[in-house]
């Protein structure tokens, strides 16, 4: 009681006279101290009078003479507020996250009164740029960062203004540098935590916590920007604030996402940035052509890395011209036996149907496809199978030239008149990459057939619909990719039986 009577005194004497700054020592003294909770009402004190003081403008440097004392009582206020913003970044790092919370809400509000005595001493807009990045750097480099900071930072500040976003992504972009020193735009006195020579997991880990949930895109018209934590002044000055620039936002987005992704992404983190590419990073880039090597990288890496990077990659080619050759080749390619269980299968045949839905392609290649399907439903779940026989079906309504693989009729012995079936009567070489090399044209689809006898009913009823005349319409693929055990079993148990 006694040491918080004492901070309350202490701090009506600071603000009330600048006779009494000393008295802000004290205040960091108890700051400092071993009481948390006073230590914590010390620390909000100091953002008080900190607040005020940068109202005041008394901790903008000085331009009278350095050895004035107007000059000296600013250096060293300035000193004290380094320290006090340091204190801040340290209780980043505290153990509990409403402290966390606390400390990073203290420095934006500081943040606030400092843009707002830049603004009064440049007579237009001004963004205290060099603070705002270090408190990104700051939150970034915690390895205890909860997830409550990290989703704080981006609720709270990122996804409401518009000028800390701009501001977010050019930061960012700077810091994913290879080449990034903390130390060459620091103008402050004193100790700097300095970016580790190599980037950290745990910097990229919270990178991507934080800029994968930042929804708010990028605006398009001057006149949607219209939410600043810095508050623009009346008068802007001669030219206009980056911040009210569409084209700038655009720009800082497109470089902090290129600069993600040259980062060493984990697995997982690989995968969602795959899975949101065409909704929420190709639309908003500058040129969408610089994704062009994260994606051929990405499909070209095989299993779901590249089944993720399909759709990226599909709309660069479909809406940005992007010149893949051997798109098919490697669509064949990761038709494996793992496809039909992972848990991406569904979002692969959506594509897979629009990819093969042109009319131009070469029966060839149509007929490969059908073919490694067919192959694949044998050893597949009921759940891939059941997704094979419709699109097949599809396919060859399709393609009419590739009906001869069902019509296609055995060799006979000519002596007996049996049929003639042999080990290597089946001309297709499902070990072949490439699909124009793979004979596929030359066989038959004696698989569906065999479908037709699977130890699941519906299935076996369904790859019935190939010995009967192609006058159905075509499938609707969606009725069957969602399917699993679990709906399979609920199906048939809700099935009232007839006898």
């Amino acid at each position: 009681k006694t040491l918080a009577e004492s901070v309350r005194k202490l701090e009506a004497n600071v603000l009330s006279s600048h006779q009494n700054l000393n008295d802000i020592v004290k205040i960091f003294k108890i700051a400092n101290g071993e009481h948390a909770e006073t230590a914590f009402m010390a620390v909000n004190s100091l953002g008080r009078i900190y607040s005020g003081l940068w109202a005041k403008g008394l901790l903008r440097r000085s331009k009278s003479q350095k050895d004035s004392a107007a000059a000296k009582v600013s250096e060293w206020l300035r000193a004290n507020f380094n320290m006090y913003t340091d204190l801040l970044k340290t209780m980043l790092s505290h153990s509990e996250a409403p402290m966390q919370i606390a400390a990073m809400r203290m420095l934006f509000q500081l943040l606030s009164k400092e843009g707002e005595s830049l603004i009064k001493a440049a007579g237009g807009y001004a963004f205290p740029n060099e603070s705002f990045m270090e408190i990104i750097e700051s939150v970034l480099n915690i390895s205890t960062a909860s997830e409550h900071l990290l989703r704080g930072l981006v609720e709270s500040y990122l996804n409401v203004y518009d000028d800390l976003r701009i501001y977010f992504y050019r930061s960012f972009a700077k810091m994913a540098a290879p080449d990034y020193d903390p130390f060459k735009h620091n103008s402050k006195k004193g100790p700097r935590n300095k970016m580790p020579t190599e980037i950290s997991e745990m910097f990229v880990r919270n990178a991507f916590a934080v800029i994968s949930e930042i929804r708010a895109i990028p605006k398009t018209d001057i006149a949607d920007i219209k939410s600043f934590w810095i508050t623009l002044p009346k008068n802007l000055g001669d030219a206009e604030p980056i911040v009210l620039s569409p084209a700038v936002h655009k720009k800082a987005f497109s470089e902090a996402w290129l600069a993600f992704m040259r980062l060493s992404l984990t697995a997982d983190m690989y995968k969602q940035v795959l899975l949101t590419m065409h909704k929420r990073i190709i639309p908003h880039m500058t040129d969408a052509k610089g994704l062009m090597d994260f994606l051929s990288n990405s499909y070209d890496a095989g299993g779901s890395i590249s089944l993720l990077a399909l759709n990226g990659l599909f709309t660069l080619i479909t809406e940005y011209n992007l010149n893949y050759p051997q798109f098919y080749e490697k669509l064949y390619a990761l038709l494996d036996r793992n496809l039909l269980h992972v848990k991406y299968r569904a979002r692969f045949f959506r594509l897979l149907e629009v990819f093969l839905g042109s009319s131009h392609l070469p029966a060839y290649l149509i007929a490969a496809f059908i073919k490694r399907m067919s192959r694949l439903a044998l050893s597949a779940p009921p759940a891939g199978a059941v997704t094979v026989i419709p699109m097949v079906y599809n396919l060859l309504k399709d393609h009419p030239s590739c009906m001869v693989l069902i019509h296609r009729m055995p060799g006979y012995n000519e002596e007996t008149g049996e049929e003639v079936v042999t080990g290597d009567c089946d001309p297709f070489d499902s070990e072949e990459s490439d699909p124009a090399k793979c004979q596929a044209m030359k066989s038959s689809l004696w698989e569906l057939e065999t479908l037709q006898h699977h130890y699941y009913p519906n299935i076996a009823t369904l790859a019935k619909v190939f010995n009967e005349p192609f006058h159905k319409p075509k499938f609707m693929l969606e009725d069957f990719l969602d399917h699993t055990y679990a709906t399979f079993f609920e199906s048939d148990t809700a099935r009232k039986p007839k006898k």
